[in-house]
C-alpha cells in the first residue's frame, strides 16, 4: 500500500479522512455520493474533535472505505480498532478465524472466506468478544 494513503501519527482520524478525500481529487459531495453517506455526516467525521463525530461505527468506517477505495482494515486501524500488526501475527490469526468458521459450520471449506471477512470478524471478536469470555 502507498505510504501516502496511511494515518499520519499526528493526525485525528477526521484530518485522516479529509486527507485521503484531498488526495482522491473528491469534494465532501462526491465522497458522499460514492460512500452512501450524507454530506452532513462527512463534514461530521472529518471535523472529529471540534463538535463532530470522533470515533464512527463500523459500518459507517466499511462505507468510507468503500467511497475512499481503501480496505477496511486500514480504515478500522486508522480509527484505532484495530491494531496494526506484524504479518506473521496477523496471518495467524486470520488462519484461527478461518479454522473457528469452518468448524462452526459458518463456511464449507477454507477458500469461502475472503479477506474481508476475516478482518471483520476479528473486529467483531476484539470488539466484542470481551462480553462472552468464559469466566473460569
Amino acid at each position: 500500500m502507498d505510504n501516502k494513503l496511511l494515518k499520519l501519527p499526528e493526525e485525528t482520524f477526521g484530518e485522516y479522512i479529509k486527507r485521503i478525500r484531498e488526495l482522491r481529487g473528491y469534494s465532501q459531495r462526491k465522497l458522499s455520493t460514492l460512500s452512501s453517506l450524507s454530506n452532513t455526516t462527512i463534514c461530521r467525521i472529518e471535523k472529529g474533535t471540534n463538535g463532530g463525530i470522533e470515533n464512527p461505527d463500523a459500518e459507517t468506517i466499511a462505507k468510507l472505505a468503500e467511497g475512499l477505495k481503501l480496505n477496511k482494515e486500514t480504515l478500522l486501524i486508522a480509527a484505532g480498532y484495530l491494531e496494526k500488526k506484524d504479518t506473521k501475527e496477523a496471518n495467524d490469526i486470520k488462519e484461527y478465524i478461518r479454522i473457528a468458521l469452518q468448524k462452526l459450520g459458518w463456511i464449507n471449506s477454507y477458500k469461502d472466506i475472503n479477506e474481508e471477512t476475516i478482518t471483520y470478524v476479528e473486529f467483531l471478536l476484539k470488539k466484542y468478544g470481551n462480553r462472552y469470555k468464559q469466566i473460569p
